[in-house]
């Protein structure tokens, strides 16, 4: 008791010179034994019951240090007495700090209104209790209703930002938690925090509408979970935590049962070392099972909603069948991220995939990061078996969920399966602080310098998760609905981007009521196309969709969102502005132009790391490109084909939709004999195909025509190389040699030329003439 008291008459010096004499470490905190399990064997670890200063605190100090605004020994001082100091009856202040520091950064961040992505979709069914793709995500949507409800201030996509925002700064604060009640020291734990929270793809996320930031919190409560009952995981109460979490988690994303094995091996660990009964391990299952069920229970929203027939309604889940298809991602595959599915499966491709897992994880928490987590890979104790949980947790979230998958390769699916990392690296992130715990037991004080590597990547990449200024799925949204006239018909022909931001704002902002709005697959919106056509076969279903948008077309006010002008036969799908107008008369005139009405938006940082705002935004110039075809102005239709061919070369939509209208304005130009320009259109064309031999073939006719034959010589051969099975090039080549009185290679090229089409009279007929002029000579 006298101790006691003396220490607290003397103030945090005593509580420090005790410190030190008891082995208590700088920041007041006692070393202590570890609790085993995931959350054991930190270098240097720290009992719980040592408080240590707030985040926040840490953060300002060690930032003021780094830009001298504080002498570093003045900072680390302050921080001492901070911590010492700190009452050890208070342990909920270092996360709430944490929580609120990255609630302000994320409410000061995030977009004003809707973003790119499925973010209009999870809005609209917010906003009107609606029914998402598959699996629907019941628990975002009522979460997001809720949210709603309790901060009713600003639009419907502002107020579903801030859940994101809420649930990503919650996720980092529980984190810090487990990782205190781990006995991990107070710089590794920022580390983990800042490491994690400041990485821009966890940024983002957290400033758009997606059940990723909601799923990071669900799991940073599993990892709580798993470390405050380290010893005794298969008690009721943990069992029961655990099952209502994997079951809430399922409601919100299905990727939550990818933590199961790394769980499962810490429970049964936990069970063994204890020597549990294999009755009390059955209770716990029992336990699990029922709670989880409770967490399940949200997907009865599914059929009771579905009835009611909201705007929203995929799949129409009003009975078993048709629930187990939605709940299953049917229309999917179960196993597949998207519709595309996947590709074959190998040991190629699990290298594969192990490469683009590294990569993700260097571009995301950089070098410092993925050397601080390998060295407390390495600083953990090799007999610690709660290794294995740990590394189970990295492996099966991140390089396993990749090779289940085995995604492609190409631009669109890397940016999509981006946001799914973030699960992983919150395994890399205790790795993280263990790392720090590491370097902090040899440098002590300079440990906490690390603490700015974090701080100066976000600022340096702020640009990249920075969205106040946001506003280009909103225009893009807008734009698309103003260009419709009063009781307009709009079909929408794919663009995930197209459909959501439509749907934001025809349900979540009721704008346009006037419209009737479809999509031509008949998923999002209410089919146009009967009932029955989900269940029809490919090829009947475009039957139904031709005879439903021609009776609609002969009606008139009917309009397309496609880049396919011959998606209806028998109509023109005229542009008009970023739509195309149904007019069965191909001379008919546009009566406005929308683009006089059009708002742009956006941000170019976002554009530069972004790929579904580049994918979006170059959509722009392409469809100007269309309209000034339409009024014949072929040079201004390059421009703006160049100007989106330099925004997205990497788009997958965007190469094959240059290389095709850059070919076609070359040909038409070749018919102004303009060689200039049909020279620049036909380079833009193989920018974007480089192996059409067709394109370069016709380039080698306009360097032909500029008097250029060398240049129009190495087209052709080039075209022939590409294509040997290419007439037109061996016609081509053989003209060339003709002109060049080159009569024995002439023949040759006009009887290759011959011989590949037999109908081309005029190759067969120039192969003989050439024939006799050569042997003339």
């Amino acid at each position: 008791m006298g101790a006691r008291t003396a220490g607290r008459a003397h103030g945090p010096q005593v509580a420090a010179a005790r410190g030190r004499c008891l082995g208590r470490d700088v920041d007041g905190t006692f070393r202590g034994p570890g609790r085993g399990s995931l959350g054991t064997a930190f270098p240097g670890q720290r009992a719980v019951r040592g408080q240590a200063a707030p985040a926040s605190l840490g953060i300002l100090v060690v930032a003021g240090s780094g830009l001298g605004a504080f002498p570093w020994r003045l900072g680390f001082a302050a921080l001492e007495r901070l911590s010492v100091s700190h009452r050890r009856d208070a342990p909920f202040l270092e996360p709430v700090l944490v929580f609120l520091g990255a609630a302000v950064l994320g409410i000061i961040s995030r977009a004003p209104s809707v973003t790119f992505g499925d973010a209009g979709e999870f809005t609209a069914c917010a906003a009107t209790l609606g029914l998402a793709h598959a699996p629907s995500y019941p628990l975002a949507a009522l979460m997001g209703r809720l949210l709603a409800i309790l901060a009713p201030w600003g639009n419907w996509a502002l107020r579903t930002n801030l859940l994101s925002a809420l649930a990503s700064a919650g996720a980092l604060a529980v984190l810090g938690s487990a990782l205190r009640r781990a006995g991990a020291g107070l710089a590794g734990r920022l580390a983990a925090v800042l490491w994690l929270g400041l990485a821009p793809l966890w940024r983002y996320e957290s400033a758009v509408t997606e059940v990723f930031a909601l799923q990071g919190l669900v799991l940073a409560c599993v990892l709580w979970v798993l470390f405050s009952f380290s010893d005794r995981l298969f008690a009721p109460r943990p069992m029961a935590a655990l099952g209502l979490l994997a079951g809430l988690g399922m409601a919100n994303h299905h990727t939550l049962l990818l933590a199961g094995p790394a769980c499962a091996w810490e429970v049964l660990r936990s069970w063994r070392v204890k020597g549990g009964r294999r009755l009390d391990f059955a209770q716990g299952i029992g336990y699990f099972l029922v709670f989880c069920a409770m967490g399940l229970s949200a997907y009865l929203f599914l059929p009771l909603r579905s009835r009611v027939g909201p705007p929203l309604d995929w799949g129409h889940p009003v009975d078993l069948p048709r629930f187990l298809w939605v709940f299953l991602r049917k229309d999917y595959g179960s196993l597949s991220l998207t519709v595309e599915g996947q590709s074959a499966f190998s040991l190629a491709a699990i290298w594969a995939q192990s490469v683009r897992y590294l990569r993700a994880c260097w571009d995301g928490l950089g070098p410092s990061g993925l050397s601080l987590a390998a060295l407390g890979l390495a600083a953990w104790p090799g007999r610690s078996s709660s290794r294995f949980g740990l590394l189970g947790w990295v492996f099966f979230t991140g390089p396993f969920f990749l090779m289940l998958g085995n995604p492609p390769f190409d631009s669109q699916t890397s940016a999509a399966l981006e946001r799914f990392y973030l699960a992983s690296w919150l395994g890399l992130a205790v790795l993280i602080c263990a790392g720090v715990d590491a370097v902090e037991e040899r440098l002590k004080h300079s440990s906490w310098a690390l603490l700015l590597v974090p701080v100066a990547g976000a600022w340096i990449s702020h640009g990249q998760w920075w969205l106040r200024r946001d506003f280009a799925a909103y225009d893009y949204g807008r734009s698309v609905l103003k260009s419709l006239p009063p009781g307009a018909t709009l079909f929408m022909d794919g663009g995930d981007d197209t459909f959501y931001t439509t749907a934001f704002l025809a349900f979540a902002e009721r704008r346009r009521t006037d419209a009737a709005l479809f999509d031509r697959g008949g998923l999002v919106f209410k089919s146009a196309y009967g009932p029955d056509f989900r269940r029809l076969a490919r090829p009947a279903k475009q039957t139904r969709r031709q005879e439903v948008e021609t009776v609609m077309a002969a009606r008139g006010n009917l309009f397309y969102s496609t880049l396919n002008g011959a998606l209806l036969p028998g109509f023109v799908l005229r542009p008009w502005g970023l739509l195309r107008r149904a007019d069965a008369n191909a001379t008919q005139a546009a009566e406005i132009d929308p683009w006089d009405f059009y708002p742009f938006r956006w941000q170019e940082s976002l554009l530069e790391s972004q790929y579904r705002d580049r994918a979006l935004v170059c959509f722009y110039p392409v469809m100007r490109s269309a309209a000034r075809v339409a009024q014949h102005r072929l040079q201004d239709a390059l421009r703006e084909l160049e100007t989106a061919w330099a925004m997205g070369r990497d788009v997958l939509w965007l190469r094959p939709h240059v290389a095709h209208d850059a070919q076609w304005l070359g040909y038409e130009a070749s018919l102004r004999q303009d060689w200039l320009l049909a020279r620049e259109a036909l380079l833009l064309s193989l920018q974007a195909d480089p192996r059409s031999s067709e394109a370069r073939s016709s380039l080698g006719v306009a360097y032909e025509r500029a008097g250029r034959a060398p240049e129009a010589r190495q087209c052709y051969e080039e075209a022939i190389r590409l294509d040997p099975g290419s007439d037109k090039a061996y016609y081509n080549l053989g003209v060339l040699h003709w002109s060049g009185s080159r009569w024995a290679e002439a023949a040759e090229a006009f009887t290759a030329a011959a011989r590949i089409d037999p109908r081309n009279a005029a190759a067969a007929r120039y192969a003989v003439q050439a024939r006799r002029r050569a042997g003339g000579q």
